[in-house]
This record gives structure tokens, C-alpha cells and sequence, in this order.
């Protein structure tokens, strides 16, 4: 069943239910809090009438905290504020999600006498991890009540850091008349950041780190890279960072109070778990060996730092990524992924005379110069010389398209669009691209070819 489907299905059921009084005086169905990554957004005027959410502006929904933070483990209350002037009987929908990933449920809700709690897709409370919705009852419906309304919600945030959390929450402001024709719907949203959370107790070990593509221990500025070590986490948790971690629209210096710090300098952090963490090398200009630092609890007094580490630093280290480095991560003109089904299902092999696209890391700077951890919109070209042989045939420029930044990901990956010679011989094919007399790497570096 699509979503469109499934929508109407759910909203028949609530208008021809016996029971119907603001279509559900025992709880909204579930996901209708208005979270983009639920069913598209679907809020409550998926199925009350007559018009889309917050266009009466004669209410308005609101969420009360003490403050705009929360910290893990501890519980506190959100009071979920409803008014509308006509209104007599009321209703709400409220979930919690981490921003950098929506889909997923951040912390749980408690049931109390005028708020139930709902599972996503089905059950209530306990939820056992799936997405929960705190949601009115039949009681806190509040009949006959005029002016406003509020609901007190229990949430218990998640034990450990998860970064910028949303809190979702539609309400329904309704007439009171038992039919869903003249009832008013409102969202908004609100983001806590963490508090008090950077508690990690184990000292960390840095062992190694390498370009992120061809796993070169030489690294290039704006490369992306791995450190490999232990305790940079708690085991079993990680972070990607999303755009709730974001600090003026760059990747963030620190996530899960974990830091990198090359030669004095700190990196934008994109991954963190126990093992590994995927970061930016600085915007530098040092060449050589720097030292490197892994640092946990930044800038608190229970600050921890790792051993010191060494990293060279070189112009260039150029590396392709690959796909468990078997071939070069690369598309096809209209997006296919090219890659023997084996290793990826739906991979595609290249056709000769055709253009592709490949992505890699540690080709030095660009034209426009992006920082690290910026994230380009458009075009940024490579400032410096390189080649490109694709089955050993050297490239001609022409059949170099483009060769940059990705606009729209973080300022280390780095695009090629080619054109695969005539002249290839099918299977599997060698691309190399050099920088200063520094080739990409052999193990993994080629695409098949038909």
C-alpha cells in the first residue's frame, strides 16, 4: 500500500468511527505530529477539515519548557499549550527525534492520567524503542472547555547525547460538534540542545590514520580521513553528525564531545564511534609531520586527551572511494551506481564513450578556496595540474568534464566527470588520477566496463 493509500485508509476509519469526536477523542492516529520523514510530513488536517495547518490564525500551539536544552537520562516535563477562541473540545499529537536523523525516536514518553502514549506503527507504551507519540485521551479532550487548554508530557530525553533533538507537535482545536468539518489544526516545532552532557571517563587511544579513500597514511589538507583507535565513545554508540550539529552551516569542530586536534588545530568532525571517527583535515598550509590529539569532553574540566599522535601532511594525497575496495565509487549520467552487483545489488557496468562520475578525497585546494568543513553549492574546480588515464590512455581535456568539489557535501570529497574512451577494453578498468607525481591508489581503483 503506497502512502497516499494508507493515508486515506487511516482517515476513512476515523471519520466513520462510532466513537468520533475530534476524529480521535481517544488519541490522533500515529504519525500525525507533522515530522517531514513520517509519511511525508502528515499532520492532523490530513484528515480534519476544512483547511491545511496554522491557516486559522486566530490560534495558536505552543511548547513550555524551562529551557531549550535537556540532559540525558533526566526527565522533564513539556507542557503542550492549545488556544483558539471558538474551539470546545482539544487535541494533540507530540514526538521527539534527533535532528540529524528523524526517522528515529529520541528518548521516550510516560502515560499519565491525560496523556497516552502510541507506538509507530502500532501498539502503546512501552514502545521498546520504535517512535512513540504522546497524544490527549478521552478525559483530556476537555469537552466544553472554551479559550485554551494545556497537557503536561513526561519525556525522558535519551541516556546519551544525540546532539540537537525536534520536538514535533500538532494540535487539533475542534469544534466540539463530533465531526471533523470545522476543526483547526496547528504545528511547530521546537530544538533542545544537549546539556551537561560530555560525561565520557575512558582516556582514548589513537592508533593510526589514514586517507579516507585509498587509506594512505599521508594526509593532504581538506582531505578526508579515519583515525583508528579505542574509547573515543562509549561502546555501541556513535553519531553522524546531521544539520542540528551544524555551526554556521560547516560541520561541527566537536560531536559526542569527541575532538580532533591536528597540528593545534581542530577538524571537522562528520563520525564518531568507540573505534573510529571520520574527520576534515584542517585548511592548512604546514607540510610534514604534525602532531595529532584526540580529545573527549572538550574544553571541561574532566577534558581527557589522548597520547600524542603524528600525521604527515603533504600537498597532495590523492584517493578514490570505493566500494569495499573493489571498484571506484561512481555513477552513471543519470545517477546508476557503477559497480558489479556482487558487491553492490543494482550496480551497473560503464559503457564506453559514456560520461561518469567519480568521487574522492586529498586533491588539494580549489578555485574558490572552501574551508574545512564548508559545504560548496556550487562549482570549485582544482586549482593545480593533474591527469587522468583511464585503461591507460591518458584523458584528453575535453574528456574531462569536471573535476572539484561535490557541491553540496562536505569541501574533502571531491567530484570527476569523465568520459570513458572508446579505446577501453571491457572489464575491469584502471582509472588513476596524479597530482604533483601522487597517484590514487591501485587496490580498488577501477570500474567495470561493458
Amino acid at each position: 500500500m503506497n502512502r497516499m493509500m494508507h493515508t486515506l485508509v487511516v482517515c476513512v476509519a476515523t471519520l466513520l468511527s462510532a466513537t468520533v469526536v475530534m476524529g480521535r477523542s481517544g488519541g490522533a492516529p500515529v504519525p500525525s505530529a507533522g515530522v517531514p520523514t513520517d509519511m511525508g510530513g502528515r499532520d492532523c488536517a490530513a484528515c480534519h477539515r476544512p483547511a491545511a495547518a496554522n491557516s486559522d490564525s486566530s490560534g495558536r500551539l505552543s511548547l513550555l519548557l524551562d529551557a531549550m536544552t535537556y540532559r540525558p537520562g533526566v526527565k522533564q516535563t513539556i507542557r503542550v499549550r492549545l488556544e483558539h477562541p471558538e474551539a470546545r473540545r482539544w487535541g494533540f499529537q507530540l514526538t521527539a527525534r534527533p535532528t540529524s536523523d528523524t526517522t528515529r525516536m529520541a528518548g521516550s514518553f510516560t502515560p499519565t492520567a491525560s496523556v497516552a502514549v502510541s507506538c509507530d506503527p502500532t501498539g502503546t507504551a512501552p514502545c521498546g524503542g520504535s517512535r512513540e507519540f504522546a497524544t490527549h485521551n478521552v478525559e483530556s479532550t476537555r469537552n466544553g472547555t472554551t479559550g485554551s487548554v494545556t497537557w503536561d508530557v513526561e519525556w525522558t530525553p535519551p541516556a546519551n547525547e544525540v546532539g540537537e533533538i525536534t520536538l514535533f507537535v500538532a494540535g487539533n482545536a475542534a469544534d466540539g460538534t463530533g465531526s471533523n468539518a470545522n476543526d483547526r489544526i496547528y504545528t511547530t516545532t521546537v530544538k533542545l540542545a544537549a546539556e551537561g552532557a560530555c560525561n565520557l571517563a575512558r582516556r582514548p587511544t589513537l592508533r593510526n590514520l589514514a586517507n579516507a579513500g585509498s587509506f594512505s597514511t599521508t594526509l593532504a589538507p581538506n582531505a578526508f580521513a579515519s583515525v583508528f583507535g579505542s574509547d573515543f565513545e562509549v561502546a555501541g554508540r556513535s553519531r553522524a553528525a546531521g544539520t542540528g550539529d551544524f555551526v554556521n552551516g560547516a560541520f561541527p569542530m566537536q560531536l559526542a564531545c569527541v575532538a580532533v586536534e591536528i597540528g593545534g588545530r581542530r577538524a571537522p568532525i562528520s563520525y564518531v564511534q568507540s573505534d573510529q571517527i571520520n574527520f576534515q583535515v584542517p585548511t592548512i598550509t604546514q607540510t610534514g609531520p604534525l602532531p595529532v590529539f584526540i580529545i573527549l569532553n572538550p574544553g571541561r574540566p574532566n577534558e581527557l586527551r589522548s597520547d600524542q599522535g603524528t600525521v604527515t601532511i603533504a600537498q597532495y594525497s590523492p584517493g578514490w572511494f570505493t566500494f569495499s575496495n573493489r571498484s571506484i565509487a561512481a555513477t552513471t549520467a543519470d545517477g546508476r551506481v557503477i559497480a558489479d552487483p556482487a558487491v553492490i545489488p543494482g550496480g551497473v557496468a560503464a559503457r564506453r564513450g559514456d560520461v561518469i562520475t567519480l568521487y574522492g578525497t586529498g586533491f588539494g585546494f580549489t578555485e574558490p578556496v572552501f574551508q574545512a568543513g564548508e559545504i560548496p553549492s556550487g562549482e570549485a574546480r582544482l586549482r593545480d595540474p593533474f591527469t587522468i588515464s583511464v585503461g591507460g590512455t591518458m584523458l584528453a581535456a575535453g574528456d574531462i568534464l569536471y573535476a572539484g568539489l561535490a557541491p553540496g557535501l562536505i569541501s574533502g570529497v571531491y567530484q570527476f566527470n569523465i568520459r570513458i574512451p572508446m579505446s577501453a577494453t571491457p572489464g575491469n578498468v584502471a582509472i588513476v588520477a596524479t597530482m604533483g607525481g601522487v597517484s590514487t591508489q591501485t587496490a580498488g581503483g577501477l570500474v567495470p566496463v561493458q
